[in-house]
């Protein structure tokens, strides 16, 4: 059966905790369309596929979930990059964007998919990975935005490249057009690592890169692995810093509601790409301030996401395709928002004290004092020790031993090549 090749494909004994499958019921009195949700493991996803054999409307999610809740922060395990390619929406054929796509393998663009499917409207592609943690989140991302961009122009959606999404699952029903959904091409040998991917087609450099790049001084537009962030987790650093803010203030944001919302919801939308995702975890954060903002003021916030993200998503692929791109000031302005931390610290009013709490949201002074506790925890041993402070110690331990020995002062000075004034100093701390 094509539904449990399917699951065969993404799924094994290291698959681990919850998979999510949605089945959409008929429309009720009201005209209603509500939602039957499953949340299995893999020994019991099986059963469950073979029950919905034929029936319209089910979808499934490709990664698995650590909470039996479906969100990118819920994400257990990433299975497998994907894209949903609306072709009918370009007037392309099925087959005729499949062959695009090979062509586009042929030429290096993208990996050659390990599964593609029929969605009934268009195609949905795979590319099955290791199974990876939350924490690879930055470069699945940077991947899954990397393919989207090569095959934006072949109808793929960007809404679907979150990493909690759903796709339609083969064996049932479009009922948009009534067409089977079904398995059109699967590879089991074929299996990717993301690392390997990312080198290959995010033009990736080591770290150890960045000091050849400091001595050659050379044009070189690969793209480097920042010390600590590179675009994708600043983001999402930014916005965990900028709930630490608001826990900080008790959720007392009364006055810089607009630029918190504003900043969040951006941020937040590097990550999560389903616009009611989006909109339910920017209400949640909105809900919790002493003084919400209305729901009108939000959605108008959340309008403006959308193309900001487009334009984030263009310049990180035009700068990991070669292309030299700088963010410009109207970039800044308008259509991606790439704030300076001194904006960021002026414009909330962060100060000094709540700056200590965050990640990626300091100011100069306060970066300079994590320098130097870094700069002075690197002088010290394993026992918090300088080596001035480990040196003395050594001759304090040496001294006990001559002392014990019955030698004195002036025999200490010339076994230790210390002055006697300093044995007299030691044997006093002693």
């Amino acid at each position: 059966m094509q539904m449990t090749d399917f699951c065969d494909h993404l799924y094994n004994e290291s698959t681990d905790v919850y998979i999510q499958i949605l089945k959409l019921n008929e429309k009720n009195s009201a005209g209603e369309r509500t939602i039957k949700i499953y949340n299995t493991r893999n020994d019991g996803l099986r059963e469950i596929v073979e029950v919905l054999h034929n029936e319209s409307d089910v979808f499934l999610a490709p990664n698995t979930m650590y909470l039996p809740k479906r969100r990118v922060e819920n994400i257990r395990q990433f299975r497998a990059l994907f894209q949903d390619i609306d072709c009918n929406k370009l007037g392309f054929e099925k087959a005729e964007t499949v062959y695009m796509i090979w062509m586009l393998y042929h030429d290096g663009k993208v990996p050659k998919p390990t599964m593609v499917t029929d969605s009934g409207q268009g195609v949905h592609l795979y590319w099955r990975i290791e199974n990876a943690p939350y924490g690879a989140l930055n470069t699945w991302q940077e991947l899954q935005d990397y393919i989207y961009y090569q095959l934006k122009h072949l109808g793929s959606d960007r809404k679907s490249t979150d990493g909690a999404r759903v796709l339609r699952l083969p064996g049932t029903i479009n009922s948009k057009n009534e067409a089977n959904c079904e398995v059109l091409y699967i590879d089991n040998e074929l299996e990717y690592s993301m690392y390997d991917l990312r080198e290959q087609y995010l033009n990736y450099k080591p770290k150890s890169y960045q000091l050849q790049i400091v001595e050659t001084k050379k044009n070189d537009t690969r793209v480097i692995s920042n010390r600590f962030f590179n675009s994708y987790s600043l983001h999402m650093e930014r916005a965990n810093d900028l709930q630490t803010l608001c826990k900080l203030r008790k959720y007392d944001m009364t006055g810089f509601r607009n630029m918190a919302i504003h900043c969040y919801a951006y941020w937040k939308g590097i990550y999560v790409r389903d616009s009611y995702e989006l909109e339910n975890v920017v209400m949640e954060l909105n809900s919790a301030f002493t003084e919400p903002l209305k729901d009108t003021e939000i959605r108008a916030i959340l309008r403006s996401v959308p193309k900001a993200i487009d334009k984030f998503i263009a310049y990180e692929q035009g700068r990991r395709s070669g292309e030299c791109k700088r963010v410009s000031k109207g970039m800044r302005d308008k259509d991606g928002y790439w704030y300076k931390n001194d904006t960021l610290i002026e414009r909330l009013d962060i100060s000094r004290s709540e700056q200590k709490h965050m990640k990626t949201i300091i100011g100069i002074d306060e970066k300079y004092d994590r320098n130097n506790v870094k700069r002075r925890n690197s002088r010290r041993d394993e026992e918090g020790l300088t080596n001035r402070e480990k040196e003395k110690l050594d001759n304090i331990n040496k001294i006990k031993d001559l002392v014990n020995k019955g030698l004195k002062n002036k025999e200490i000075s010339e076994m230790l090549n210390i002055s006697i004034r300093q044995v007299q100093r030691l044997k006093k701390e002693m």
